[in-house]
């Protein structure tokens, strides 16, 4: 399914401030969320700034803690081992990322995405916002990792993504953090 959407943080000095890239496929809550959640726990070994700092990277064609380096997608793209797809033109002559996407999330509507996650190293969670910035909820990343080991067949895209547990939800708008 092809749901664009971004994955960042927020500006400490500026939380309204976003940092974040694209992610051009499976961009919906049910799929980004514990995605993050096992790239967390397997890629970054529980660092929510490492977690950053890997999603910050590169934009993505989509991401999946299944893959390898011997992964390639379907647009002949290179994997990043335990992260996912990155995404580049193919007629890129040089593998350079673009910079960081940097945008307050008032204006978030402007952009061509149906979801922004934005991750919090202080309190590892993942924050998920409509298109138009309005926060839907957050979620604590170590309750959203998968507890059954391999994957999950019913996955998409070519995502062996595992299956998920039950994400709890911290907050959502109007109730107390």
């Amino acid at each position: 399914m092809n749901t664009p959407c971004f994955v960042g943080t927020t500006d400490p000095a500026n939380p309204h401030l976003v940092h974040a890239r694209f992610v051009l496929v499976d961009g919906h809550p049910g799929v980004v969320v514990p995605t993050l959640a096992a790239i967390w726990a397997a890629h970054t070994h529980r660092d929510t700034r490492a977690l950053i700092d890997a999603v910050l990277a590169r934009d993505w064609e989509y991401l999946d803690p299944a893959t390898t380096a011997t992964t390639v997608s379907g647009m002949g793209q290179q994997s990043v081992p335990g992260v996912g797809i990155p995404l580049t033109g193919a007629d890129c002559a040089v593998d350079t990322p673009e910079p960081v996407t940097v945008f307050p999330l008032c204006r978030a509507g402007h952009l061509d995405a149906q979801w922004i996650y934005l991750l919090d190293p202080a309190t590892d969670t993942v924050a998920v916002h409509t298109d138009d910035g309005h926060q839907l909820g957050r979620y604590p990343l170590r309750d959203c990792v998968s507890p059954s080991p391999g994957p999950d067949p019913a996955r998409s895209p070519a995502s062996r993504t595992t299956a998920t547990a039950p994400c709890a939800l911290v907050s959502a708008p109007g109730t107390p953090r």
